[in-house]
């Protein structure tokens, strides 16, 4: 039987990723060989097509207890840079030390300290990058459609449905053999 989650009741509905989790267990007792592959489909099919828990619970009714879901963890935001941030702050640190070894040497050169035009390239490139990454100012690209929860949302109900009609047209099929 599926495990009792501390969170929800019966009556419950369910969302997308508890029905993933109810399907990856079910997965978990077709690799101990408690389901078949067909049984597994059937069940699956069953619990994308749940509207609430006991209906997705019910699949589990003639299967032992496995161990307990973790519960959800809320993701943690990351603290490290974006890739095209980094590759920003690593052009930002290349050129900088170009600039500075190309102002070193001729100040070795002339054998007097020249006026420290690297500043000029340094201070205000760096400037802009920091407060950049520091308030989050992107260039406003693809990457706003690429985090947008509902597209994901829509995505994952449409590939739901799929599954719901492919594995009912199995079931349809099976049913007049």
């Amino acid at each position: 039987m599926a495990t009792e989650s501390p969170y929800a009741s019966d009556s419950d509905r369910l969302s997308d990723s508890e029905r993933d989790q109810y399907v990856s267990e079910l997965s978990q007792h077709v690799g101990t060989g408690r389901l078949t592959i067909e049984e597994f489909d059937r069940r699956a099919a069953a619990v994308y097509a749940s509207q609430i828990v006991a209906e997705a619970r019910a699949q589990f009714s003639d299967l032992p207890q496995s161990t307990p879901p973790a519960p959800p963890v809320t993701a943690r935001p990351s603290r490290r840079l974006p890739l095209h941030q980094r590759v920003e702050w690593s052009a930002w640190l290349g050129v900088s030390a170009i600039n500075v070894l190309v102002w070193a040497l001729v100040s070795l050169g002339t054998t007097s300290m020249v006026y420290p035009w690297p500043l000029w390239v340094i201070g205000p490139w760096g400037l802009v990058l920091l407060g950049r990454t520091v308030l989050g100012i992107e260039g406003g690209g693809c990457t706003s459609r690429a985090h947008d929860a509902r597209r994901e949302a829509m995505r994952a109900r449409s590939i739901a449905y799929r599954e719901q009609l492919r594995y009912s047209s199995l079931a349809a099929a099976s049913h007049h053999r």
